[in-house]
Parts: C-alpha cells; structure tokens; sequence
C-alpha cells in the first residue's frame, strides 16, 4: 500500500512538472503567430503596390516544377489602408484594380475588413457588365471563389484572425536555409463551419516571423494546397513577401505572386474605397496618377 501511494505521488510530481511545458508551449504557439501577426498587419497604415499574378498548369520533370503551357499573366494595381480601432484591432480598405491583359482592364475587386466583424465585404466590378457584384467571403465550409481567376481564394487572401484558431507547435526545421517553427492552426467550432480549410500548418522564420510556407488541408484531412515564400525583402524598414506561389495540389495548377513596385504609407482619400472608385474610370485614374507617382519599383 506505501508503495503504491509512493508511485502515484511520483507520478503526481511528473504530471505537475509536465503540465507548465505543455502550457507554455502552446502559449508559445499563440505568441508567435501574435508575432506574424503583428509584422503582416501593424508595421505599415497604408501601401500602394503593383504586382504580377502568373498562373499555369503544372508538371514536375526532373524533380522540378513547371508549366505545361503559356502561363496566363495579370498585372494588377492595389491601394490598401488601414484605421486603427482599438489595441491589436483595425478596420482596412483595398481595392485591387486589373491593368492588364486588356480584355479585363477595369475588373476591379473592393474590400472591407472590420475588426469587430467576423466576415470581410467583397465587391467585385465587371466593366462589360457594367455592374458591381457582391462576392462570399465563405462558402458554409465550401472553396470560395478565385481571385482573378489564379489559385488563390477569396479564403486564401483573408487574414486568418487569431481567435478563429487554436495553435500549437508540431516541429522545428528548417525550409529554404531559415529555422522555422512548425505551427498547427485549427479553426474553431465555430469558424470550422465556415472555412474550407481543416487545419493549416505554417512554417514561420523564427528570426523575421514571415510565413515561408503553409499548408493547406481540406475537410478531408488531405493537404490541397501549399503557399510557398520564394523572397522576403526589407523595403523601407517593412519586412514583405514580394515573390510567392500558390500550388493546387489537386488540380495541379500554380499561381505565382510577384510584386514590382511598391510603397508605404501613402496618404489615400477614403472615398477611393467606395463604389465609385470602381466605376469611374475618369475619377479613379486621376487618383491613380498621384499614388503612382510614389511607387518604387523592386529588382
């Protein structure tokens, strides 16, 4: 009997030495991507960049991956603002405007995301249709629709929020010559019923806590996409992706992310992030031609 209540007080030691690392490191997890956070959305209150979308479908030849055919190229233009509404909360405005090819010049893509709201307000403008449209942020759990027509989703391109998910740390490494910190994202309950994602893992540069690659895993458990970090650079004291790529593992097509010029801090007129932006070209160009003017373009 001594020594049996001797081996669960021994145990008892273990399990309450044991308890504070596991606490800690989950609380770690969330630190970190707290980090991310802070380095993606609170570094900068506006930016004004230009940017090349390269989309294709792929094969691998030689350990190697690359398009089958002629990729289709979109060059748009983005205006971004953003309005702080609280500690760690801010509302933001972008507008994204295609330039290029001719055929959808004018196809233009509005957003508002507010930080009391649980989803973002798209607006999508078609200029041979003449109309603006109201895009889903979510799909009840189903893939929304793409961006321009690449590999990304409307999903894709909004900030997960930190409160939709739990974290914890599934592995150190090292991807493209960084140390990384593995970090599992699961949505919650609630947000479950609203993603098409299971769970994200997220390879983070523990020195610049930059985002080099995420996994993307569908409803199924099966990984369905991977967001690659090709270029990280420091550009007026910001630390930014400027080259990556989406890969869609499934259908086996890749769309790459490529900025060519960019700014920070610009002063934007809020009436830019409105419906008449959109639809009046003689407004929205002479607008453009101020922010263009301070655009600085990237080797």
């Amino acid at each position: 009997m001594k020594l049996f209540n001797k081996n669960i007080f021994i145990a008892l030691v273990c399990i309450a030495i044991a308890l504070p690392a596991f606490t800690l490191k989950a609380q770690d997890a969330k630190e970190i991507i707290i980090k991310v956070d802070s380095v993606e959305n609170f570094t900068y209150d506006s930016s004004v960049r230009k940017f090349k979308f390269s989309s294709c479908r792929y094969e691998i030849s030689g350990g190697r991956l690359k398009c089958k055919a002629k990729p289709r190229i979109t060059i748009i233009e983005n205006i971004h603002k953003d309005k702080l509404v609280g500690p760690r909360k801010k509302d933001a405005n972008s507008l994204d405007m295609v330039i290029s090819p001719i055929v959808d010049r004018g196809t233009n893509m509005l957003v508002w995301k507010k930080a009391d709201q649980d989803e973002n307000d798209f607006w999508l403008y078609l200029p041979a249709l003449g109309k603006v449209k109201r895009v889903a942020s979510s799909s009840d759990g189903g893939e929304t629709g793409s961006v321009f027509g690449t590999e990304f989703s409307i999903e894709d391109v909004s900030p997960r929020k930190i409160k939709d998910y739990t974290y914890k740390i599934v592995g150190e490494t090292t991807f493209n010559k960084r140390p990384v910190w593995k970090i599992q994202s699961t949505p919650t309950a609630a947000r479950s019923k609203k993603t098409f994602y299971s769970k994200v893992i997220s390879y983070i540069d523990k020195e610049r806590f930059i985002i080099m690659k995420d996994e993307l895993y569908n409803r199924q458990g099966k990984i369905f996409k991977q967001l690659i970090t090709k270029k990280v650079e420091n550009i007026e004291g910001v630390w930014i992706v400027t080259k990556s790529s989406m890969i869609n593992l499934t259908s086996r097509r890749i769309t790459n992310y490529d900025i060519l010029s960019i700014t920070f801090d610009v002063d934007i007129d809020d009436e830019f992030f409105t419906i008449r932006a959109m639809t009046d070209f003689a407004y929205r160009e002479k607008q453009m031609d101020s922010y263009r003017s301070q655009l600085k373009a990237l080797k």
